[in-house]
């Protein structure tokens, strides 16, 4: 649940440094008969202040916000509602006072009901019997993004102020590359998936050697003489096949000089994260090359992996992408790709206005 600070817009005949003198003067008047007007006068005002000040107290005491039922993860241009709920206004709407909430949202989120002039703003009007907001919202850039600015105004009546109430922690989310990008498909079904060449002789053996384990009941033909006399027991091979759905996509964002960001760079990440995805989604291995520097100043790696865990570190980590960061040259990123890529995975290259399968 989250707290918030409160400043209060009044009048200044209703400052707090001006009770004491309200005080004062309401019991020098108010036992005069000719200026006992005056008295009954600064006493409403002083009563008006500790109604005030008191109401202000039960809004830092009460009032708090937390929000339900919101992903932190999305994907680009999706839609869904958040659900805030505010705690501790209705108490309030017996004193006849009136509120309203003010969000605003950085560039990656926008409201769709408000204004298009206006779309990273939300204002509406609160019904202080119900707890609970719905806001709708929808994502339009990939990266992270955030709720910056959450304002409630709670007025009170007969114009003698307004109360801001602003919280100090927001949604965070992080939205990820969309997967409906269309340039895609064509190349799925030229993959050939689980019908692809290696480099493996199908005459001998479609099958990798990965190691060795001890002998148990393996046919002669399967113990590894060589594992066998170096450890003085009888070893097994085990194997791989050679023949797997693995595939390494290199995505290369650099522009078609080599250098520098392209400027079709966010089409690219969108290329590479459906493919991925559709080939995770057909049981494949997939690693990813990426010609960004890390960290640590070097080449963007994730490894070989597969399943749905895989895809969303994947594509959380497409989601960082930015164009602050440093990028390697073409030719420099493909030679390192070709040398470093698992031994029988497939490559395919995504940027540079091209998509090709190699091998």
């Amino acid at each position: 649940m989250t707290r918030m600070k409160i400043e209060r817009s009044v009048p200044f005949w209703l400052e707090q440094k001006l009770f004491p003198v309200y005080c004062t003067l309401t019991f020098l008047f108010l036992f005069l008969p000719v200026v006992s007007g005056l008295g009954f006068l600064f006493a409403a005002i002083a009563t008006i202040h500790v109604v005030v000040n008191r109401t202000e107290r039960q809004l830092r005491r009460e009032v708090a916000l937390e929000w339900k039922h919101y992903e932190r993860l999305m994907f680009n241009q999706e839609q869904t509602n958040l659900q805030l709920q505010l705690f501790g206004l209705a108490l309030f709407s017996s004193l006849g006072l009136k509120a309203s909430l003010r969000l605003h949202a950085a560039d990656g989120v926008i409201f769709t009901t408000s204004d298009a002039l206006h779309p990273h703003t939300y204002d509406t009007e609160l019904v202080l019997t119900e707890e609970l907001v719905t806001v709708p919202i929808q994502t339009v850039k990939r990266g992270p993004t955030a709720l910056d600015e959450i304002i409630l105004t709670i007025r009170l009546p007969w114009r003698m102020g307004v109360y801001l109430l602003s919280f100090d922690s927001y949604p965070q989310f992080t939205v990820l590359p969309s997967l409906t990008a269309q340039a895609t498909p064509f190349l799925l079904n030229r993959l050939r998936i689980g019908d692809r060449p290696d480099r493996y002789s199908p005459l001998k053996n479609k099958l990798v050697q990965l190691g060795s384990k001890a002998y148990t009941t393996e046919p002669s033909k399967d113990i590894d003489w060589y594992a066998t006399a170096k450890t003085g027991r009888l070893q097994a091979k085990v194997y791989e096949t050679s023949n797997q759905d693995t595939f390494t996509i290199a995505l290369n964002l650099s522009g078609p000089s080599g250098y520098g960001l392209h400027n079709q760079s966010e089409r690219f990440i969108e290329q590479a994260s459906f493919l991925i995805s559709e080939l995770i989604k057909e049981g494949c291995k997939v690693e990813l090359f990426l010609n960004r520097l890390n960290e640590a100043n070097h080449m963007t790696h994730l490894a070989l992996g597969e399943g749905q865990p895989h895809l969303k570190h994947v594509l959380v980590h497409l989601s960082t992408l930015s164009d602050r960061d440093s990028y390697i040259a073409t030719k420099q990123f493909e030679r390192y790709v070709v040398r470093r890529k698992h031994l029988n995975s497939q490559l395919i290259l995504v940027g540079n206005d091209r998509i090709q399968a190699i091998g």
